[in-house]
């Protein structure tokens, strides 16, 4: 199909030639050719070579809850680099298949792996607008205590101007699931005149919605170092929205049976629902890096997230990963 349209276009370009030299209507015929190569599907007929791909990488970042949402990373942004492996398998039609392994170091310094990422979505590039969605299965041991795999299901979904200096886009991710975890529990007794230390346990059921609206812009670069390599960078500016939810019931067996104030402390938070309603969390800033060279890619990616409500801990949160793969 694409040695047919190389022939015509062939063939309507020496036409035009012959015409230029013998015939006063040469100027239409021209018009006719550049408005049919300025024609973007008829380009993509003529140099697709669109095909069923497989990306094998591995990356290093502090980004523990989701692979797409930033918003939902900087609710919890812990200072350990966490490691992930991943193999995504692209269809041509625009669909994607995933695993992703999560893994990090525990208390002892062992690395272990505390989650894997099942994935799958679509994604729409378009003239105008590009869209995708995807949805991912987060895999962990709930029996675990474990407060970085706070959730088991992760839906993204965005839309966005194709081109321009400016691009608008919008993004909505919703992510639910449950998790152990334990803390340190400080109680004063004043009878006896010290402070008693028990592990506090709880179940927790935890819900995150947010809503992101941003402006950005891509720059593209080729032949840079190397024939055929090109750089991409994407800046973008983001007011994300959203709201949460935490219930928290507390699973500590009481040892200290003799003791009413412990009994009091432990059993008046036995259950407790933390919410928050749905307003302006946060202003950030990302900057997206592609470095491509035939088959090797490679991202450095930072995200910088100022929260706005209030609140008595740090309200600038980094987020940064980076990457390295082949694609197949």
């Amino acid at each position: 199909m694409q040695k047919i349209h190389l022939l015509i276009v062939i063939l309507i370009t020496s036409y035009s030639v012959a015409i230029a030299q013998t015939d006063s209507t040469s100027k239409k015929d021209k018009a006719a050719l550049d408005s049919m190569m300025q024609n973007d599907e008829f380009l993509k007929l003529m140099k697709s070579d669109d095909k069923n791909s497989v990306d094998v990488s591995i990356g290093v970042g502090n980004g523990a809850f989701s692979s797409h949402n930033n918003a939902a990373n900087a609710t919890g942004v812990d200072n350990k680099a966490i490691f992930t492996p991943s193999v995504i398998y692209r269809t041509k039609n625009g669909f994607n298949f995933g695993v992703t392994g999560f893994l990090t170091t525990d208390s002892i310094s062992n690395m272990e792996l505390y989650q894997t990422g099942l994935s799958a979505g679509y994604d729409y590039l378009g003239k105008n607008v590009d869209a995708g969605i995807i949805y991912t299965r987060y895999l962990s041991d709930k029996n675990k205590y474990n407060n970085k795999s706070l959730y088991q299901n992760d839906i993204y979904g965005y839309i966005k101007k194709a081109n321009g200096i400016i691009q608008p886009g919008l993004a909505l991710g919703f992510d639910n699931g449950q998790y152990k975890e334990v803390n340190l529990e400080q109680i004063r007794r004043p009878a006896i005149g010290d402070t008693l230390s028990i592990n506090d346990s709880t179940d927790n059921k935890s819900s995150y919605f947010s809503v992101s609206v941003n402006i950005e812009h891509d720059f593209s670069f080729t032949n840079l170092f190397y024939k055929d390599d090109e750089l991409d960078f994407t800046p973008s500016l983001i007011l994300n929205f959203g709201s949460s939810k935490l219930e928290q019931t507390h699973t500590n067996k009481i040892k200290y049976a003799n003791s009413v104030l412990v009994k009091r402390a432990l059993n008046k938070k036995r259950k407790r629902d933390v919410s928050s309603k749905f307003e302006a969390q946060s202003v950030a800033a990302s900057f997206d890096f592609t470095y491509s060279v035939r088959k090797f890619f490679f991202q450095p990616d930072l995200y910088l997230d100022y929260y706005l409500p209030s609140t008595t801990t740090k309200r600038l949160s980094a987020i940064f990963s980076i990457t390295a793969g082949f694609t197949f």
